[in-house]
């Protein structure tokens, strides 16, 4: 028997019911990803965390109920979604947001602040002096042009040359390959960088910080209202997950 290749190809309607009718082709079915978040408010998310996107992504479905939540780990992939999925909100750090124009509807504070320091890592000893010709790695946020304007805005100089890497565990193999002369990371994640390594890791703040912390911008106002209360209604352990622990109201 000849299998059908296409299930979707338009066959005359009576032969179709008659297929159908023998099992040999089957009514087209979106993925249950996408089904599940069809008649949701969906919110694309795209953060430097110190845990798997997967799980973020579970977690966050499991707590906003009435929102389709993905959650995206490299910048490139990020991009993609927001130009092919069209999302009604995106949850990010805020330059992120302001590099596409969009002001937040909520903005993520942490102890009371709704910025952290960026520090400089380096391997023995910190970096001091001129950085020109020194090698920098930094987790891609904002693309090729945008993450080197952002470090060169937090380092307060453009001689340098960066190596850009996917996530945030990437960074760490820079330093112990000396691939890199030092990295740029958020100051949450110092700690648990610390704990990866037996190298001896100095930091500096650099003077082009603080950074804003996580931040929620609606991109379709009819949404809004759904999309503040959910993220309001969060609890403590998913916020942290964010690495905030409350929200304010621009």
């Amino acid at each position: 028997m000849t299998r059908l290749r296409n299930p979707r190809r338009r066959w005359p309607q009576p032969i179709v019911w008659f297929l159908l009718g023998l099992g040999l082709v089957h009514p087209y079915q979106p993925p249950r990803r996408a089904m599940a978040q069809a008649s949701k408010p969906v919110v694309h998310v795209f953060l430097q965390l110190d845990a798997k996107s997967s799980i973020v992504e579970k977690t966050l479905q499991q707590h906003l109920p009435e929102l389709g939540i993905v959650v995206f780990g490299r910048f490139r992939d990020f991009e993609e979604g927001l130009t092919n999925g069209r999302p009604d909100a995106v949850l990010s750090i805020t330059p992120v947001l302001q590099q596409r124009g969009k002001a937040s509807c909520l903005q993520g504070q942490r102890g009371g602040k709704s910025t952290e320091p960026y520090l400089l890592a380096s391997v023995n000893q910190s970096l001091e002096g001129s950085l020109a010709g020194k090698t920098i790695g930094v987790v891609d946020l904002l693309g090729h042009d945008g993450t080197q304007t952002f470090l060169n805005n937090l380092l307060k100089t453009k001689d340098i040359k960066i190596k850009r890497v996917a996530k945030i565990e990437d960074l760490l193999p820079l330093l112990e390959f000396s691939a890199a002369d030092g990295i740029v990371l958020p100051s949450s994640m110092l700690g648990r960088l610390l704990e990866r390594t037996r190298l001896v890791i100095k930091t500096k703040e650099l003077l082009g910080g603080p950074v804003g912390l996580p931040a929620v911008a609606v991109l379709n106002p009819a949404v809004r209202d759904v999309v503040v209360r959910s993220f309001q209604s969060l609890d403590v352990p998913t916020k942290r997950l964010l690495g905030v622990d409350t929200w304010s109201v621009p």
